[in-house]
């Protein structure tokens, strides 16, 4: 069968299960959008800036478990970066295509032309390279393999644009099985391995366990319950593990570390005889830089992950279990209760009593008037009316760290999307195009700072044009937040380039075309959320927040300076 290299890259990519890829036109793409207007199964999302389209690729499959696809022209080939970078470093499994000028031509100084491969090679599983139509089929299934085999991730494939006219003769338009949706395998962690982690875990007196992005992705929740009931062991989710397990199960502690973490759940870990890792990269924004549990004198060990390059990488590690977090916990539930094993776990009776005494703390901020508006109050009446079918995207601010400490997820499962992986700002925008996108009929919360919002601002024509049901909140204090508070609470320097002017960013919107709403009074919070609500469309809430020097949030390293400086503090 002939073919143009469009034409077979199409094809590879319908029988992957491809449904939508966000991206961009250049003069570069155009050989592969002349055939793309015959290829009605795959929907193409169009974006303003390569960035925003990798983000929303990222975001995308995390909710859907299919590999999230984003494509650039060769002018911008290296705008999509920082959503790149998010999926290699948060194992996310992403396909970035860009399309080039012809091969060698970038030596001839032909415009837009530079070393794609070279850029991408270092933030990404592997560049590819396509130089002949008739490798698209082969280069494609690697690109999925490698994109999900092991620890999932980030792959980049550069595809020059004669390439994409040139016809040739193809005869393997084919898919490798299992290679569409993620996880693609579960295999179980080496059997002795499981009987030395049951043993431990038999042994201790104050075991947790901790639950990462790996554990979520698994959807290992109603594994990791089964052995907490069996051993009464608490349980506690990274941000990016947020959803692993309900947050109002008796034996959850909710979020640990140090983006989310609270002294309710936090100190769970600091006494602990035993934690046990399951998908976490045990990364510093999960531990706290590590202090949680204390690298230098660690508790008990065990760590699963599904490759051996974060198992035992940050901790002197007792046990390493090397597989997928739910077919893994799975047979240690089944071993455990075939074999009798029974625990001496005295930690669980703690568990009611201290998220009993967190809800208590909320109670005088879910009831303050003042003015800026406080975090939680916003977040808790958020949580009070948001609709069953709801996803929350968030990203470095005020809104990610309160939210996700104080913000209870009653169901099971990945309803909480962040970029915690790398952290970039930029995140919140787009993502939720993402995110709605998979799931038109799922109301989407993005909550952002205003210093994110200039990166991506643009995308509101995007949610207008798409009439995207998403309800962006813009957490408006004038400053880059984050960057005073550590400037403040750690460096205690004076200030440097962290304030910024007055924008209006409802006005902002509404010239886009989207809905918005000016929030100034605590006491409308509800009665404008549930307008934003019942709007089945986009809407944009700008609301003034204290920053992180007036209000310290639940960042453990900031407390100390908070209370020695008396700054009203969460933690």
């Amino acid at each position: 069968m002939k073919m143009t290299g469009a034409q077979i890259l199409l094809e590879m990519l319908k029988i992957h299960d491809v449904k939508h890829i966000f991206g961009l036109p250049g003069e570069t793409t155009l050989g592969l959008y002349r055939d793309w207007l015959k290829c009605n199964e795959i929907e193409h999302i169009l974006t303003h800036d390569e960035r925003a389209a990798a983000f929303m690729a990222e975001a995308y499959a995390k909710v859907t478990g299919r590999v999230g696809i984003s494509e650039a022209p060769s002018p911008g080939g290296g705008h999509p970066v920082p959503g790149v970078i998010e999926s290699f470093t948060g194992a996310v499994p992403t396909i970035c295509f860009t399309s080039d000028v012809p091969f060698n031509n970038d030596k001839r100084n032909m415009l837009s032309g530079f070393d794609q491969n070279r850029l991408y090679s270092a933030i990404t599983k592997e560049s590819i390279l396509v130089t002949k139509a008739k490798d698209i089929p082969f280069l494609v299934r690697r690109a999925f393999r490698v994109a999900l085999s092991g620890r999932p991730g980030a792959v980049h494939v550069r595809i020059p644009m004669d390439v994409y006219v040139e016809e040739v003769e193809v005869n393997d338009i084919f898919a490798d099985p299992c290679m569409a949706n993620w996880p693609a395998y579960r295999p179980v962690a080496d059997f002795s391995q499981i009987d030395c982690a049951l043993e431990l875990i038999a042994s201790a007196e104050r075991p947790v366990i901790v639950c990462g992005q790996g554990a979520l992705v698994s959807e290992a929740g109603d594994e990791v319950i089964a052995l907490a009931e069996y051993f009464q062991i608490p349980v506690g989710c990274t941000m990016t593990g947020k959803g692993t397990v309900s947050e109002v199960h008796p034996l959850s502690i909710r979020l640990i570390g140090a983006r989310g973490g609270t002294s309710y759940s936090n100190r769970f870990l600091e006494t602990a005889d035993l934690v046990f890792f399951v998908g976490s990269n045990t990364d510093s924004a999960g531990t706290d830089g590590w202090k949680l549990p204390n690298a230098c004198n660690p508790p008990k060990i065990i760590h699963l992950n599904i490759d051996g390059v974060d198992a035992g990488n940050n901790y002197r590690t007792d046990v390493v279990l090397l597989g997928d977090a739910k077919a893994t916990v799975g047979y240690m539930v089944e071993k455990a209760k075939k074999a009798g094993i029974e625990g001496k776990a005295k930690i669980s009776a703690e568990v009611g009593p201290a998220m009993a005494a967190l809800d208590e703390f909320m109670k005088d901020s879910c009831e303050c008037c003042e003015c800026p508006i406080h975090p939680i109050r916003f977040v808790k009446e958020l949580e009070k009316l948001m609709p069953e079918k709801s996803y929350v995207v968030v990203e470095p601010s005020v809104g990610s760290i309160f939210s996700a400490a104080y913000m209870v997820q009653k169901k099971q499962g990945r309803m909480f999307v962040s970029n915690y992986s790398n952290g970039a700002l930029g995140y919140s925008i787009p993502a939720a195009v993402g995110v709605a996108v998979a799931h038109p009929d799922y109301t989407v919360f993005a909550l952002g700072g205003d210093g994110s919002f200039h990166f991506n601002c643009g995308e509101l024509e995007t949610y207008a044009r798409l009439g995207v049901n998403v309800k962006m909140i813009v957490f408006n204090n004038n400053v880059f937040g984050w960057i005073k508070g550590e400037t403040q609470h750690v460096y205690h320097s004076d200030f440097f380039a962290t304030n910024f002017g007055v924008v209006d960013y409802a006005g902002v919107a509404k010239a886009f075309g989207v809905k918005s709403y000016k929030l100034d009074d605590p006491e409308k919070i509800t009665a404008i959320l549930k307008e934003a609500i019942e709007y089945k469309g986009p809407v944009l809430i700008e609301m003034r927040v204290p920053d992180e020097t007036e209000l310290v949030p639940p960042i453990p390293r900031w407390i100390e300076n908070a209370k020695k400086d008396g700054i009203p503090y969460c933690y």
